[in-house]
């Protein structure tokens, strides 16, 4: 049953960010959102907006605003799993996984249209509706692995995300952008936190480091698919019941 899981310290301590290194990566990070927020909410007090025109500019702060809890949730995790055998507690729920895909997907409405790269998921026949997982957890692997394919997609592309069913009863799923790929040097910097994936992102790049390590503790892996001048694809397993089993 899912409960409270514990995990070994995925990096070694010589290689653990110091601190005022790790709150620097922060402070870069929040300055750049909530400057956006400031300077939207600037506008929002304009008299002369029209309703339509406050709408988006509330729909720029929300979507700033929940990219400020994503980063602060990341780095929270982060500090968590550099704790040897930290306890992690799971917390499962039953969930429709489709109708709950396509809210995560609709977080991204305004990145998708001021980004021209449209986000689309395909579901086999076989993927039962109901699933029992920890869906927070769940939704924190989606949120990085589509972020991530965001850094990477060419505007007028499409982000997908498919779900399969595996024989083992796990679900399969998978995120592919059509970018330009992740360059062969950097391929050994992936899952791993701090390194930067492309020049010119900013970032704590710590979203597919945090994946990698709640896909194992929801009973699967995260791992590289396809990856060339056409594109790239993650894959992650999970089980689907709440039989996972604490890990160690």
């Amino acid at each position: 049953m899912l409960g409270i899981s514990t995990v070994s310290k995925a990096v070694p301590s010589n290689d653990i960010p110091s601190t005022h290194l790790f709150i620097g990566m922060l402070a870069h990070e929040m300055r750049s959102q909530i400057s956006g927020i400031c300077t939207v909410s600037k506008m929002l007090l304009s008299e002369n907006d029209s309703k339509e025109d406050k709408r988006f500019y509330l729909s720029h702060v929300n979507a700033m605003s929940m990219n400020v809890l994503h980063v602060l949730n990341n780095m929270m995790a982060t500090s968590r799993f550099y704790n040897d055998n930290v306890a992690i507690k799971m917390a499962p729920a039953r969930i429709n996984i489709r109708q709950w895909l396509k809210l995560q997907i609709r977080q991204y409405d305004l990145v998708s249209t001021l980004s021209s790269v449209k986000i689309k998921a395909y579901f086999r026949t076989t993927v039962p509706d109901y699933i029992t997982t920890d869906e927070i957890k769940l939704g924190q692997i989606i949120k990085n692995l589509i972020d991530n394919a965001f850094k990477f997609a060419p505007s007028g592309t499409c982000i997908s995300i498919s779900v399969s069913s595996l024989s083992d009863g796990r679900l399969l799923f998978q995120i592919t952008d059509h970018g330009k790929g992740i360059p062969a040097e950097k391929i050994h910097l992936l899952f791993q936190p701090f390194q930067s994936l492309e020049v010119g992102f900013s970032g704590t790049s710590l979203g597919l480091y945090v994946s990698k390590l709640y896909a194992a503790l929801l009973g699967g892996d995260l791992l590289l698919g396809k990856n060339d001048k056409r594109g790239t694809s993650f894959f992650f397993m999970i089980d689907s019941q709440s039989s996972i089993t604490t890990k160690h």
